[in-house]
């Protein structure tokens, strides 16, 4: 969640993620390519996240929408018996 809030104009963690305590050092021994992103690309990602984000309320509506519909015709069905 860090991340999504840094993506959306909040604080950076305190800490990069994947960054251990222990020794100091990232999780993983990849380099990172996070400084080589030109502002353009990483506005780019930030759309494409939102969007899949978008996408993925409108299911999420969508389907809540058809259950609500559902339980309604049960219940009207349930009444008319």
């Amino acid at each position: 969640m860090q991340a999504v809030g840094a993506c959306f104009g909040g604080e950076y963690p305190q800490q990069p993620i994947g960054f251990e305590k222990q020794n100091g050092s990232y999780a993983d021994d990849t380099e990172d390519d996070e400084e080589n992103y030109t502002e353009e690309e990483i506005q780019r990602a930030r759309e494409r996240f939102i969007a899949g984000l978008v996408i993925q309320e409108s299911r999420n509506k969508r389907e809540k929408a058809r259950e609500q519909r559902m339980r309604l015709r049960e219940q009207q069905e349930g009444e008319s018996e």
